[in-house]
């Protein structure tokens, strides 16, 4: 029987800080990050329940010439958003190691592909 995935993030799993205050000058500015820990399950009947966590960094501006001011709350939706679209085309087979990092090559290449101006990066620590 084929795996049972369900991805359902919330902007909640996004705290998003500044690590680079925004300066006003220019057509963009400021730096910010989140630090997540996101939970993923695979359920095989009749197999047990496969869980593990994957840890990833989503940095991003505060401010850009395309998308303006991007606030916290805005930051944690589009990453939320992001997330859940790669993790429901991912292959959840893989090894837990190997999931995370490509999981997280993904995400930013998500970013890259929908919100080319962004400049928003994805790595796993």
């Amino acid at each position: 029987m084929a795996p049972w995935v369900y991805v359902d993030f919330d902007p909640s799993d996004f705290k998003f800080v500044t690590i680079v205050e925004d300066d006003g000058l220019g057509k963009g500015g400021g730096w910010q990050e989140a630090k997540a820990s996101l939970n993923f399950r695979r359920l095989t009947v009749p197999h047990p329940i496969k869980s593990w966590t994957c840890p990833l960094t989503i940095t991003m501006p505060i401010r850009t010439e395309v998308y303006g001011r991007i606030d916290p709350s805005r930051a944690a939706s589009l990453a939320e958003e992001i997330t859940e679209e790669v993790a429901n085309v991912m292959d959840y087979d893989l090894p837990q190691g190997i999931f995370c990092k490509r999981f997280a090559t993904q995400a930013h290449a998500a970013f890259k592909s929908k919100y080319p101006r962004l400049g928003a990066k994805v790595t796993n620590p």
